[in-house]
Formats: C-alpha cells, sequence, structure tokens
C-alpha cells in the first residue's frame, strides 16, 4: 500500500470551515442530543429532541447547514425536520434503525438547499437506496421529493454506507459492502465481498445535482462496477465502513462471521483514491475478532477500532489503535487502549477534533483523547448526555469534512501556536506560509510555530519534502481565536454587607461579568468564577451564579473564555480579586428601659442610658467589632448624627419615649444596623388598706394563731394583676426583703406591712392590725352508752346528750356560751347540723361505738373550741318466752321474741320436736313468727303441732353472741 505522504503526485488542498458546520448536531440513541459550537453541549433537551420521540438502536444520520444551524435528521426509514416533526412524505425510507450504519447525507454538489439521504436495510437483506430532500419545501422545513425516493442502487448491501468528498471537486463518493452479483435489480448470491462507489455529481453551471445510478469501473477489476475483497464474508453484514478523512484509506469491519460460509470476522485495511473512486490494495487483516465500529483521526494519521461480540453494555470491548504512516509497519503499531465492560458500539470524529464512542443504556458517551498522538486514551463517561440515552450509534458524516493535513495545538491569538505534520517521521524538510505574513523554513520533522497577533482566519499554505523526495503542497484554513483578557473590577463593588446575620452573603457573581468583559463581546466570551487558580485554570468546579460567601475576605478567580475556541482550554485568561462580606449588626426585641415614677407621679424620671448599653449589648448577643450610639430619631441614627450624650442621665420628654440605636461595624462603615426602644416611666400601683382583723385562739389556747395571709391578696390588690406580699416592718416592705410566709402565726395585736409590686417591678404599700382574740376552754366528756328502758324501741339507739353540758361547759358560765353536739368534726368546726339533746339513731347491728363532737362558743366573740367523746352501742335484753297459744284469740299467739329481729339482722331461728325433727325454721331476711303451724318436715303446712314442749335453737351469726337454745310449750 501507498501513504498519502510518498505519492508522487502534488496535492493542492484546503479544508472547507461550512463543511464542518455540517456535522454540528448530533442526535442519536434515546431522546440524545449533541450541538458542536465547537465544543459539544448538551442538548438532550433541545425541543427538537424532545417532540420527536427519536428513539433508535442503531444507526442514524443528521445534517446541518453551513452556519451549523440544524436540518433535519434520520435513522434510515423516517426523517424529522429541525422542530421534531417528521417530513411530508418522510416515512417509509428504504433503511432500518437497526442497521450499523443505516443512513448518511450528502450534500448536492451543484444545488443549494438539496441533500440526498443514502439508506441501509438491516441483516443483510435490505437495499443500498437514496432518497432526495429538498429544503426549500414545506416552508423552509424540508420535504423528500416524493419522486425521488427509495431509489434503488443496489438490491441488497451489508449494513455499512460511507462518503468522501472528491478530490478538487464538490462531487462526493458514497460506498457500501455487498455481494459481487448484487445490481440494483438482483439482490446477488453467496459472501458479502465486493466494495461498490457511486459517485455524487453536480453540473455547476446549470446547478444541477444526481445521484450517477452506475458503480464507478474498477481498473483493477476489469473495469467492472465492484472491486473484490480477497475476504469474504457470509451475512457478515454488522460493523461499519469507514473511509479516511484524507480519503486514501478504507476499513471494513465485520462484527458477525457466516453461518455455513467463511467467518472472517475483523478489520481490513484498503486504499482509496478520492480523485477518481479507485478502491485498491490486498485487504491488510488488522484484526480477527468481532469489529462493530471504527474511525480515522483527523489527520489520517492514526486508526482506531473496537473488539465487541455482545449487544447492549454487558460484556467486554477492546479498543485497539494503529499508526498508518508506514505501511510496513501499521500491524507492529497495534496497541490495546482500553479494556472495559461495554457492548459493542460505533465510533465518531467530531468537528472539535476527538472521537467519541457510543454506550448502550448509558447517559454519557466515551472518548478517545489525544487521538493524534501515540498515548491515545479512553475516557468511558467523558460526556454527560443525560436525560439522554446512548445506544450502539452515532451519527455517520461524510468523513472529508474532518480532514486534517497537520494539527494544529493553541489557537489563540497572542500564544504560541503549534503545527505538526501528520506522518511526521516521514517529512525531510517544509516550507510555511503561516497566512499573515510570516513565513518559516525548516529542516527535518518537528514542531513549527507561529503566534498570530490578531484573531482571524488564516490560510496556512506547507510545502512538504518527504524522505522518498516527494513534494506536496498542502493549504489549510485554520482560525486564530480571540483571547480572553480580564479587565479590572470595580473595587467598590467587593465589600459586601451580611444583611441579615446569617453569616454569609448571597453574591451575585454575574454583576462583575461586564467590567470582566470591558470592551470583549459578550457572545463570543464566557465568563466563569472559580474558588481556586487550578479550578480556573482546569475549568472545573464553576461556582453558582448566586454564591453564599461566608464573613470575611476570600479570593475569587474568574476565567474568562472565547466559547468558539474548539480547544479545550478555550481562549482563556484567569485573574483573581477578593471579596470582603462583613457583619452588620443588629438587634431586636430590645426589652423597654422602664424605672417607677416617684411621688411627683408626672411620668417624667432620669435614666441611666449608659447603663443601658450593656442590656443592649447583650440582647445583641455581645458581637465583636461593634460600637453603640444612642440617637432621637431613625434617621438620626441612620445617618449617625447628633448621638445622645449618655455620661449623663437622660430626661424623658414624653412617656413612653422612643430611642433608636445605632450598631456600627467598626471595620466596615457601611454595614451598620439600627433599632429602637422605650424609655418607660411606669405608675405605681394603687393599693387597698385591710379593715383590722380579729382572729381566734385555735388549740392548743397559746394566744396565738396560725392566719392565712393570702386570703387578704384580693382585698389589697382588687385587679389580681399584681405581686402581694407581707412584712413584719416598713423597711422591709419597701425593700422587698423578709417576707413572711404563710400562714402566719399572730400573738396578741400586730401591726403587718403589705407590698403590693407591679410586674415591672413598682410598688405601694400599707398596714393593718391583727388580734387574736381568747377562746372558751371546753372540757373532755366521758363515753356515754345509749339507754335501754320502756321509752326506747328495739331498733333504736337512744342518747341523752344533755348529761354531758356540765362537764363540757369547763366551769363557764352557760349564759355566756352555747353548747352544740355534732357527729363530724367539720360541722363541729363550722357550727352546722347541731343534734338534738335527745339523741335517736336506728339500731345498726355489728357497731359498737362511734364519735360525738361537742363545740363550745362564746356568744360575743364566736371564738369556740371543740372536744370529741365516744358513744358506745349496747344490746337490750331480749326475753325469751316459755310457752305460747295459738289458739287465736288474740292473746299470746305466737312464739314472739322481742329484740331478736331488731337487733340481729343475720339470725336463723329452728324448733325441733321431741323426735329431734326440725318442723319449723325461719331466718332474719324472712322473718315470721312460729304460730305453731310446721313450715318443714313432713308435717309441713299439715295443721296445728300437738300440744307440748318443742325444742329451738337460735343462730345469731354474730361475733358478739354465742348461739342459744332452749324449749317452748305449745298448749291451746
Amino acid at each position: 500500500m501507498k501513504r498519502l505522504l510518498l505519492l508522487t503526485l502534488t496535492l493542492t488542498l484546503s479544508l472547507s470551515l461550512s463543511a464542518q458546520n455540517e456535522s454540528s448536531w448530533w442526535i442519536f440513541g434515546d431522546g440524545a442530543g449533541i450541538e458542536f459550537t465547537p465544543n459539544p453541549q448538551n442538548r438532550s433537551n433541545s425541543p427538537a429532541v424532545l417532540t420527536s420521540g427519536y428513539d433508535t438502536d442503531e444507526g442514524v444520520a443528521v445534517i446541518s447547514d453551513d452556519n451549523g444551524n440544524l436540518l433535519f435528521f434520520t435513522d434510515g426509514s423516517n426523517v424529522w425536520n429541525s422542530n421534531g416533526a417528521i417530513m411530508p412524505n418522510g416515512t417509509g425510507l428504504d433503511g432500518n434503525f437497526s442497521s450499523t450504519q443505516s443512513a448518511i447525507v450528502v450534500k448536492a454538489p451543484e444545488t443549494p438547499g438539496v441533500y440526498f439521504i443514502f439508506t441501509v436495510g438491516a441483516a443483510g437483506g435490505g437495499p443500498l437506496s437514496y432518497s432526495r430532500v429538498e429544503m426549500a419545501l414545506n416552508g423552509g422545513l424540508g420535504d423528500v421529493v416524493g419522486g425521488i425516493k427509495n431509489i434503488v442502487l443496489l438490491q441488497s448491501c451489508a449494513e455499512k454506507v460511507a462518503a468522501t468528498i472528491k478530490t478538487n471537486s464538490n462531487n462526493a463518493y458514497v460506498m457500501t459492502f455487498a455481494e459481487s452479483n448484487a445490481t440494483a435489480q438482483n439482490n446477488g448470491t453467496g459472501d458479502f465481498n465486493a466494495l461498490f462507489t457511486w459517485e455524487v455529481r453536480g453540473i455547476p453551471g446549470p446547478n444541477v445535482s444526481f445521484v450517477f445510478p452506475t458503480p464507478i469501473p474498477q481498473s483493477s477489476n476489469a473495469n467492472q462496477g465492484w472491486f473484490p475483497t480477497p475476504v469474504g464474508v457470509t451475512s457478515g453484514d454488522r460493523g461499519m465502513l469507514r473511509i479516511s478523512p484524507d480519503g486514501t484509506k478504507l476499513v471494513i469491519c465485520n462484527q458477525n462471521g457466516g453461518f455455513g460460509g467463511t467467518t472472517s470476522t475483523g478489520a481490513y485495511l484498503y486504499e482509496f483514491n478520492p480523485g477518481n473512486g479507485q478502491v485498491s490494495g490486498a485487504g491488510l487483516t488488522l484484526h480477527t475478532g468481532p469489529v462493530y465500529g471504527a474511525e480515522f483521526s483527523a489527520s489520517s494519521q492514526y486508526l482506531y477500532h473496537d473488539d465487541s461480540s455482545t449487544y447492549g453494555f454487558n460484556g467486554t470491548k477492546l479498543i485497539f489503535q494503529y499508526e498508518l504512516c508506514d505501511d510496513a509497519n501499521i500491524l507492529s503499531s497495534k496497541t490495546q487502549i482500553a479494556n472495559v465492560s461495554e457492548g459493542r458500539s460505533t465510533l465518531q470524529l467530531a468537528k472539535d477534533g476527538d472521537i467519541y464512542v457510543s454506550r448502550f443504556d448509558q447517559t454519557t458517551i466515551g472518548k478517545i483523547e489525544n487521538s493524534e498522538t501515540a498515548t491515545a486514551t479512553y475516557n468511558p463517561t467523558a460526556f454527560d448526555i443525560s436525560p439522554g440515552i446512548g445506544k450502539q450509534g452515532l451519527p455517520v458524516f461524510i468523513q472529508s469534512n474532518f480532514q486534517s493535513f497537520f494539527t494544529v495545538s493553541d489557537q489563540c491569538q497572542g500564544d504560541i501556536t503549534d503545527f505538526q505534520l501528520a506522518c511526521l517521521p516521514q517529512v525531510a524538510a517544509s516550507m510555511w506560509d503561516f497566512g499573515d505574513g510570516n513565513t518559516l523554513s525548516v529542516t527535518g520533522p518537528g514542531i513549527v510555530q507561529n503566534s498570530y497577533a490578531t484573531a482571524g482566519t488564516y490560510t496556512v499554505t506547507v510545502n512538504v519534502t518527504n524522505v522518498s523526495g516527494d513534494v506536496r503542497n498542502f493549504t489549510q484554513d485554520i482560525t486564530i481565536f480571540e483571547n480572553g483578557i480580564v479587565d479590572p473590577i470595580d473595587t467598590t463593588l467587593l465589600d459586601y454587607c451580611d444583611d441579615d446575620n446569617s453569616g454569609s452573603e448571597i453574591i451575585d457573581l454575574t454583576q462583575f461579568t461586564a467590567d470582566v468583559l470591558g470592551t470583549q463581546d459578550a457572545a463570543t466570551f464566557d465568563i466563569s468564577y472559580h474558588p481556586t487558580m487550578m479550578d480556573a485554570e482546569m475549568d472545573t468546579n464553576p461556582l453558582p451564579d448566586n454564591y453564599d460567601v461566608a464573613v470575611g475576605t476570600i479570593q475569587i478567580w474568574v476565567r474568562i473564555s472565547n466559547n468558539t475556541s474548539p480547544i479545550d482550554d478555550g481562549c482563556s485568561a484567569i485573574a483573581s480579586f477578593d471579596l470582603t462580606v462583613s457583619t452588620t449588626p443588629s438587634v431586636s426585641n430590645i426589652p423597654d428601659f422602664e424605672v417607677c415614677d416617684d411621688s411627683s407621679q408626672d411620668g417624667l424620671e432620669d435614666f441611666d442610658l449608659a447603663g443601658y448599653l450593656s442590656v443592649i449589648d447583650n440582647t445583641a448577643g455581645n458581637p465583636t467589632d461593634v460600637a453603640y450610639t444612642l440617637h432621637n430619631s431613625q434617621s438620626d441614627a441612620d445617618m449617625n448624627m447628633a448621638a445622645i450624650d449618655t455620661s449623663v442621665p437622660f430626661t424623658n420628654t414624653t412617656n413612653p419615649q422612643v430611642i433608636y440605636v445605632r450598631l456600627q461595624n467598626t471595620n466596615d462603615a457601611d454595614c451598620f444596623g439600627t433599632a429602637p426602644f422605650n424609655l418607660v416611666v411606669r405608675d405605681v400601683p394603687p393599693i387597698s388598706t385591710p379593715v383590722a382583723i380579729e382572729v381566734c385562739d385555735d388549740a392548743p389556747l397559746d394566744g396565738s394563731n396560725d392566719f392565712i395571709l393570702e386570703d387578704l391578696d384580693l382585698e389589697v390588690d382588687p385587679s389580681g394583676l399584681n405581686t402581694v406580699s407581707y412584712y413584719n416592718n416598713l423597711n422591709d416592705a419597701n425593700s422587698g426583703n423578709n417576707p413572711l410566709s404563710s400562714p402566719y402565726s399572730v400573738a396578741g395585736t400586730e401591726e403587718l406591712f403589705v407590698r403590693s409590686e407591679t410586674l415591672e417591678g413598682c410598688y405601694n404599700t400599707t398596714s393593718f392590725m391583727i388580734t387574736v382574740q381568747e377562746a372558751p376552754s371546753i372540757g373532755n366528756a366521758p363515753d356515754l352508752t345509749n339507754i335501754c328502758d320502756d321509752s326506747v324501741d328495739l331498733d333504736q339507739n337512744l342518747f341523752e346528750l344533755s348529761v354531758q353540758d356540765a362537764i363540757i361547759l369547763n366551769g363557764a358560765n352557760p349564759a355566756d356560751v352555747t353548747i352544740t353536739y355534732h357527729t363530724t368534726n367539720a360541722d363541729a368546726q363550722a357550727g352546722t347540723n347541731a343534734l338534738p339533746i335527745t339523741y335517736v339513731v336506728p339500731f345498726q347491728a355489728g357497731v359498737t361505738t362511734d364519735l360525738l363532737f361537742a363545740r363550745l362558743e362564746n356568744n360575743t366573740t364566736g371564738c369556740f373550741n371543740t372536744s370529741a367523746f365516744t358513744i358506745i352501742f349496747e344490746r337490750c335484753e331480749i326475753i325469751y318466752p316459755e310457752g305460747f297459744s295459738p289458739n287465736n284469740d288474740g292473746i299470746n299467739d305466737t312464739f314472739s321474741i322481742p329484740g331478736l329481729a331488731e337487733q340481729y339482722n343475720n339470725f336463723i331461728l329452728k324448733v325441733f320436736n321431741r323426735n329431734g325433727s326440725v318442723v319449723y325454721e325461719t331466718t332474719a331476711s324472712n322473718y315470721q313468727e312460729f304460730a305453731g303451724i310446721p313450715n318443714t318436715g313432713v308435717l309441713a303446712g299439715n295443721g296445728l303441732l300437738p300440744t307440748g314442749v318443742y325444742f329451738y335453737v337460735i343462730q345469731y351469726n354474730d361475733a358478739d353472741t354465742p348461739d342459744s337454745a332452749s324449749w317452748v310449750y305449745i298448749n291451746y
């Protein structure tokens, strides 16, 4: 094989910037979009992407206009316009979204606004066809021309299509891989073993463009329309067909082998002549594994391809690099640069000079970095396309759009720009014209340099003599981009106050942008702000526009970069400035400065404002570097005028009176706060003087009594709002010291002093007299037993209480006192519910004692004393009759036992005949007197019992009374 650098012909070529702009937009995968302007910008949320619902598994083609504006895109079956809507007649194209390279768009050579879409089918079962798009239709959004749609060039081909521009022409060559006997009318048979090339032609005069229907005759194959590849592959349809940007090399990638035929997976390199469309070469076998994607570097010096048999993301992907300058050492230069867990995918060169790699079902795409060097590396997560998702394919473009005869480093105005020819070891000498009036002659290989004083587009021409004696001329347009300059920032913008005392201040960094730009074009230069110099240099960790700056001084680094520059660092400059945030002293809710009015009650008092500053300082949180001044008005505080002299007492003029404090940051005069507080003169509270109080001596009769002081609080302060306290002397009442505790023990006659104090601390005092009066001495009466006589019913207990009077009097004159008796101490203390002198209570079985309380009250003073004594309950004697006569004469007709039922509530009475049988039984619960009629046994209810003696037993069921037994005589 011959390399371009070794060709004997002399070429003069120039790159077209507008051609590169045709590849500005990439739309691919599931809703993924990128715009190269020239560096990649994520456009997955562009309306054209969002509204199209675009989702393709593999192949895709996109075309932009000469200015880089999106025109349309296609998956080989449908065509979407720049709004994301399918073009009229834009469905049903012969391509397939599951084809490796489903389509490629070729600009009509001589007809503005016309494009040809070349499509291939999937799995080797589809044709190579083309359709014509005219952008002037449909209001400038373009239509697929109905009469020129799905024009078949070859009935069957692999999933491969590529294109390049014809040398010294606007025409293009389009090529595919197919069966050698395939035609436009015939699918063909056998292996994929032939390369076909068609020419897209234009006639400049009438501006006519068309696709020549017959393949280019290949002189190496008897001028037949196909070039035989030595390696044939059955069903080797998957994988890319790739041509180098300089048009001289062509690589076939076979990812899947045949089924029953040859299984030639791998990558195979051929030569191509971009001047006449001729393919040549024996097909250098680069790799024999499953190869899906391949790409050349922009200079055509390096080739890259993958090795991956896996569909989807799982699996292993290898990436290999080849250096193509020396034909004899291409295979020996093979280097593996990546081994990653990814599935198969395509590789695509972009207008920024980098090679990108799709990643299935991922929100990032990879990139081969430093692709023009022997030390290239693979970054699998180089660019974020979220929310878009990558699939297997990236857009396919005309490769010559990316052609570079030499690489250029640092295309920034004023910097040293490096130029390096491709295949540098083959260069013996070079003569450079840099297009700015500077020239340079160089002997031997090497990097040449030039510095451009002015930004613009320059045509660089180099005359190259290589080691074989070849002499060639290359012409390439390069753009020198304006270098940014960081203009100084107005220093008055760099000091701020922490207005909300949050410890930081939100500062809008964009306010500095105008100063940084100066007279530079805002549309051309991007401004970003960074925390460190390294971040600014590397364009990492940009600060948010609204940056939260902590109190103190911080260094901010600003970066200005030319956004039209394709190089990584833009054409940039960095500088720094200091931002200072000072605390803004503030205070809120300063408590009122309150004093109590004096005896003048005029509402005017002297205030110690100097002493009150500590209260203000504490309320403000005791900040450092703060000075305080006091003012009579808000405006004086704001303007820091007419400060009050705090070295002397300040007398208020109104009540209340507002005073304003100014808190000044001593480090920054612009940072201050103000707040009001009130001077308040409080009224002394009104107070009521309690009437003289007399209390009775209580037991023991010692001339003293405990007095509940709080009982007077509402009399002293009817409002109930003040604090009332009691004291032994006026001094304590005035000072509030030594308050009396309650209850207070009063002895004889005392004067007590009262203090009534408001919540604000203002108070008033008064006093009252309290006297302890003598209470009568009461005697302790002895126990008292109930009376059992004819006057008492057996179901009652009777007590004659008057028998206790003499003892209760304890020598007192009955005319001076009153004696009452009570069942409870509470009644005795209160003098309520007095008992009658003859105290009768119902008989209570089982109750033996109780207490009664006597009250002896002085009729004049109402003072009293009480004592208690025990009353004893005794059962009255029960008389058991020895006989009865149940003859219904109304006299002694029943066995009657008075007091039994009244005094025992749980007894059982049983009557027996002389045989020992129970003839009668009754209980307390249903007591019936025995009338001689049996109620139990065999004689129950059978008339009167015979005359005679009968025995009985009484079970009292009482712990204090034993059971008894006796007899009774029945006689009629």
